[in-house]
């Protein structure tokens, strides 16, 4: 008994250092936001535009690890619009879900590898149907819902060559 809680723990921890190496080894992205005090809406209070930027960075650097090891995905973010309004209310402010407020990222962006720019491109990402997603918002504790979704579509869109390739 003894031994095979030995042998799993063992096996347990093998497996662990083979997915933390196998983490490094990942594409890896550098993002930067310009000039976010000119952003349309990147939240209702400055606390909450850091912990947006934050977010929103660290979820293209969790894109990009998609892309082949050698590669580095830069991302400018020239200006982000969240998806809805801000309401104030007596309790505060919310944000609320409207056909004309949907999400908008202005984004500069290249990979690069061994130092060459192999791909760039600007991109304006839109998602003019967001509320269609709003049934599986409601049940989500995602925060940034409506741009991680559209980010999702972007890198789809634009890197599934590149992230296939690395699959196969």
């Amino acid at each position: 008994m003894k031994a095979s809680r030995i042998r799993l723990a063992a096996l347990a921890s093998l497996a662990s250092l083979a997915f933390a190496g196998s983490a490094a080894f990942a594409g890896t992205a550098d993002v930067r936001f310009v000039n976010p005090d000119k952003f349309t809406d990147l939240g209702t209070y400055k606390s909450d535009e850091q912990y947006n930027m934050n977010t929103l960075s660290r979820y293209i650097q969790r894109l990009a690890q998609q892309l082949p090891p050698d590669q580095v995905l830069r991302v400018d973010v020239l200006d982000v619009d969240l998806a809805g309004e801000v309401r104030q209310t007596r309790n505060g402010s919310i944000r609320v879900a409207r056909d004309v407020a949907y999400p908008v990222m202005q984004l500069h962006w290249s990979i690069e590898s061994g130092g060459r720019v192999l791909r760039s491109g600007d991109q304006r990402l839109t998602d003019l149907n967001y509320r269609h997603h709003l049934r599986d918002a409601r049940y989500s504790t995602t925060d940034l819902y409506y741009e991680k979704h559209m980010l999702d579509d972007w890198f789809r869109t634009e890197f599934a060559s590149q992230t296939q390739a690395y699959a196969r």
